[in-house]
């Protein structure tokens, strides 16, 4: 249950941070419309962007209320389905809103006649160009995260080293992408179209090295952590990880957004491109633009070009690739929500038979069976663990590697004790049980 409030949570903060961006202005642009400076302070444009943030807070309201309903979700799989509408339904009505929004205050633009450019024109700063390779932070700085992933590999952590490796390779992915970010012309002087540009790149190249460097250190923390702390420790450290990440995304591009606002509104500069009709919600769709990604509009990130043949196809490949792993989650999390564990006993060889995580074992490596009341506290290493049920490595206080194969909360439960590994077993019922050790005690000797 932990785990799901703090998922929804977690979620539901993220959704609201990235619709109420669209209340911020953003290089003029304001509820996903472009607008000149004198009108940015137009009463009528300011009650529409007072109105649309007490809607996105309506709507999160919604948000929590259907979250708090899917929370009675016993089974896992259930819970994933039900949460994935619940995401689908959230996102959806936060676009609805924003277009809502943004359609009002186009007409009022269309009547008022506050068009800040010509439309159709993508235009390049060529002195930005030359200088934005000398804005990143320097690569170099990923090297630290890289050298305690490295290390805790060699010190005999392969999972959490395995994770620090893959979220270096993930940051330094997004750190090439905001380092790669395009030249654009926001003014017809180059000196404040180079410092927007540097402001952006710098901010969030600098974030990414921040984020890779500071979950290096987590992971370094829990493997110290590892043989003493308890299983909650690590939920918290995953929760509390995970919101510091957003927070600290969610800072940076708020940091660019004023910082590139206060350049634009000491300079007043003359508006270059008014791409409002490309935009549709968090779409973009322009065939005159050759670039892939582009800057989102409200939110944080990037986001796709559809009117680019790669973008489409990066679009489109990653929603089949989502679904798919969504598919694959969902009938890996059915299997075990309704699956049984049994063992098939025989005179040489006892066989777990469970979803994921079977196990077998030779009779004679047996040193005993005994029925207990609890399963020792511990920390999980691979498996699946919910409020009823848990299977999978373990390893547990004073018993070191552990199997567990049991169902919370309805003992007894069978232990048996092998060489070097003790396995924790019972089944739905406490009668099955009890057959399974007498059957366990005949051979045993």
């Amino acid at each position: 249950m932990f785990v799901q409030v703090t998922t929804f949570l977690i979620v539901t903060c993220a959704f609201f941070l990235s619709f109420r961006s669209a209340a911020t202005f953003r290089k003029n642009v304001v509820l996903n419309v472009t607008l000149p400076f004198k009108a940015q302070s137009d009463p009528r444009v300011q009650k529409m962007i007072a109105d649309y943030k007490k809607g996105n807070v309506f709507l999160t309201l919604l948000a929590l209320g259907g979250g708090a309903l899917i929370l009675l979700a016993q089974e896992v799989s259930l819970f994933l389905v039900l949460f994935m509408v619940w995401i689908g339904m959230s996102l959806i009505g936060g676009i609805l809103l924003v277009n809502s929004y943004s359609a009002k205050l186009m007409r009022l633009k269309g009547e008022e006649g506050w068009w800040a450019g010509p439309r159709d024109v993508i235009k390049v700063d060529l002195t930005v160009s030359r200088e934005k390779g000398r804005l990143p932070v320097s690569k170099l700085w990923f090297l630290p995260a890289t050298l305690i992933s490295l290390g805790l590999l060699v010190w005999g952590q392969p999972t959490l080293a395995l994770l620090g490796l893959g979220e270096v390779i993930l940051f330094g992915l997004l750190y090439r992408i905001s380092a790669r970010e395009p030249a654009r012309a926001y003014s017809e002087d180059s000196q404040i179209n180079l410092a927007l540009t540097k402001v952006s790149i710098q901010g969030w190249t600098f974030c990414w090295v921040a984020l890779a460097n500071g979950h290096a250190c987590v992971f370094l923390c829990l493997a110290l952590l590892f043989r003493h702390a308890p299983t909650s420790v690590f939920g918290w450290a995953s929760t509390l990880t995970t919101l510091v990440t957003l927070l600290f995304i969610v800072f940076t591009g708020s940091s660019i957004q004023r910082r590139q606002n206060r350049l634009l509104h000491s300079f007043e500069p003359k508006l270059v491109v008014d791409e409002d009709h490309h935009w549709r919600g968090l779409l973009y769709d322009n065939p005159h633009d050759n670039r892939i990604l582009v800057p989102k509009r409200f939110g944080f990130g990037m986001t796709i070009n559809l009117g680019n043949k790669k973008g489409r196809a990066v679009f489109y490949g990653t929603m089949i690739g989502v679904g798919v792993l969504l598919l694959g989650l969902f009938l890996v999390f059915l299997a075990l929500d309704t699956s049984d564990y049994a063992l098939r006993i025989t005179e040489t060889e006892i066989v777990v038979q469970a979803p994921l995580y079977g196990f077998s074992f030779a009779t004679e490596d047996i040193k005993s069976v005994s029925l207990v009341q609890n399963v020792p506290g511990g920390t999980r290493t691979n498996g699946a663990e919910t409020g009823r049920y848990a299977i999978g490595n373990y390893t547990l206080w004073g018993l070191g590697p552990s199997k567990l194969y049991v169902y919370k909360n309805s003992p007894p439960y069978i232990s048996i004790e092998l060489p070097r590994l003790h396995v924790f077993f019972n089944t739905k019922t406490p009668e099955k049980t009890l057959e399974y050790f007498e059957r366990l005690q005949e051979i045993v000797p």
